[in-house]
């Protein structure tokens, strides 16, 4: 199997808990970083990047983070409202 150019050969799968040692190694020189990330039982996985591309992965986050606050306040309301009703 050929890999095409420009396309991702690879995939990898990290569940990131809170020992997952998260760092950045920046490359000024070449408008780029290299995210890592390092875990128990887990190699380390690295993540290069240009800075177009780290704003894209960081909005992608954000929009995650910003989704599951919404998710997880509609649940609490659901649960509420159920316990409301059951009084």
């Amino acid at each position: 199997m050929s890999a095409t150019p420009g396309r991702l050969s690879v995939n990898v799968d990290a569940h990131v808990y809170a020992g997952t040692t998260i760092g950045a190694t920046v490359c000024p020189q070449d408008n780029r970083a290299v995210m890592a990330l390092t875990g128990h039982w887990m190699c380390t996985i690295h993540i290069y990047t240009d800075r177009a591309q780290l704003v894209r992965l960081r909005d992608a986050f954000t929009a995650a983070l910003a989704d599951l606050d919404a998710g997880r306040a509609a649940l609490v309301a659901e649960l509420t409202d159920t316990r409301d009703t059951a009084a």
